[in-house]
This record gives C-alpha cells, sequence and structure tokens, in this order.
C-alpha cells in the first residue's frame, strides 16, 4: 500500500519510537507527538490533528496527565478527526468496549508484536476492520455490562444530595465533624445530623464504614 502519515501519541518513548521505526521501515510516514501534559489540554493536540489530518492517530490511553479516564475522552475527541488506533497496556475489556464507543477504529495490546501493531495500522489506514465482528460486539457488550454494575454499585452514593456528598468526600479524607462544620460555615450540629442521614442511606453504622464504602465502590462525586 502507498505509504501513510501516521502519528503517535504515548508518553511511553522507547515504545513509540520503536514503532515509528517499524512504520518507517514499512514505507510510512511516522511522527511521534508529546502527549497533552494535562486533560485540559487535549483540545490543542485534536486542533493540530484536525489542522492537517494523519492517516491514523496511534493513541495510548494511560497518558500520565493525571486523570485515569482522560485517555477515554482524548480518544473520543481526535476520532472526530481522524481515525484512532488505540494501542495499550489496559487488559480491562469493558474499558476497550468504552474505547470503541467513543469512536475508536480499533483497540490493540501493547504486548502483540510490532509486526501486528504495523498491520493494524496498515489496515486502519486502508479503512479495513481490525477486529473480528464478534469479538467488537463482546466489547461493546463488556462496557455495557460495566456500566450498569457501575451505576448499580454507585447508586446509593448518587442518591446522596449534594450536601451529604461533600460531607462523605470529607469523610472519606479523614475530616472531623467540627473541621467539616468550620469549612462549610454551619454548627457541628448540622454536620452530625448530615451525617447520620449518610450512614442512613449507605446502610452503613460509623463514619469509618462509610469511607469504607465510598473506597470499595470506587466513588467520587461528580461535578454535575
Amino acid at each position: 500500500m502507498t505509504g501513510s502519515r501516521v502519528v503517535l501519541v504515548d508518553d511511553h518513548q522507547l515504545l513509540a519510537q520503536a514503532l515509528a521505526a517499524s512504520l518507517r521501515a514499512s514505507g510510512h510516514t511516522a511522527e511521534v507527538h508529546p502527549p497533552p501534559r494535562r486533560p485540559d489540554l487535549h483540545h490543542e493536540l485534536v486542533a493540530e490533528m484536525a489542522e492537517r489530518p494523519p492517516a491514523v492517530v496511534v493513541v495510548d490511553l494511560h497518558l500520565g496527565a493525571g486523570d485515569p479516564t482522560g485517555g477515554d475522552r482524548l480518544v473520543g475527541e481526535l476520532a472526530h478527526v481522524a481515525p484512532v488506533l488505540v494501542l495499550t497496556a489496559e487488559e480491562d475489556r469493558a474499558r476497550w468496549g468504552r474505547c470503541l464507543r467513543s469512536g475508536a477504529w480499533a483497540v490493540v495490546s501493547k504486548q502483540r508484536p510490532l509486526a501486528d501493531v504495523v498491520a493494524a495500522v496498515e489496515a486502519v489506514a486502508a479503512g479495513e476492520e481490525v477486529l473480528r465482528a464478534r469479538e467488537r460486539a463482546a466489547l461493546l457488550l463488556a462496557a455495557d455490562r460495566a456500566e450498569r454494575e457501575e451505576a448499580q454499585r454507585l447508586a446509593p452514593f448518587r442518591a446522596l444530595t449534594p450536601r451529604e456528598q461533600a460531607v462523605l468526600d470529607a469523610l472519606v479524607d479523614g475530616v472531623a465533624a467540627a473541621d467539616i462544620a468550620e469549612g462549610a460555615c454551619v454548627s457541628e450540629a448540622t454536620v452530625r445530623s448530615q451525617i447520620r442521614a449518610v450512614l442512613t442511606k449507605l446502610g452503613v453504622r460509623s463514619q469509618l464504614a462509610a469511607a469504607a464504602a465510598a473506597r470499595r465502590a470506587g466513588w467520587a462525586r461528580e461535578a454535575a
């Protein structure tokens, strides 16, 4: 096939350079692009790709930008301007499915030989499928199942009022009731009432148990 321009976005420089060398040896133009330093800088990379779209963008999910889900969002943003191949060490099949749903053309494991990754890049550049239909469907199903399980797991926490969620966050951080009250400019009695409401809604008997339940569930108060 005619050589294609491929952009690699990965903070693992040794792997990125090795893949770039393999792509060049196969007749392609490969550019290693530094990943965004922070999730709020994704738009800069997306704008650059939109200005001169490559045949394929190869992107890692874990870019060391301090946001465990930032890679998922970046995949979705890049998919609007160029075909995206996700190259990842992530083994969570549900995460792979979320990438596909976000718009990734395919997902390939970093455990695969470089020759296989190059072949996947070439397939994406040619508009060919990389994943079999059954495999793609299984990944999407895994993503759907994981989201349902997460929604069920987090339902008690999302049922808390915004103020109760803030109190729970403080308990997880080990903040005492008196300090929570001072920070919120309310009485300690008010905070203790809110704590009792949190314990009741979560079905636990102590502040420590509430904090432990939040950690086990992977609870983090959502901005929205």
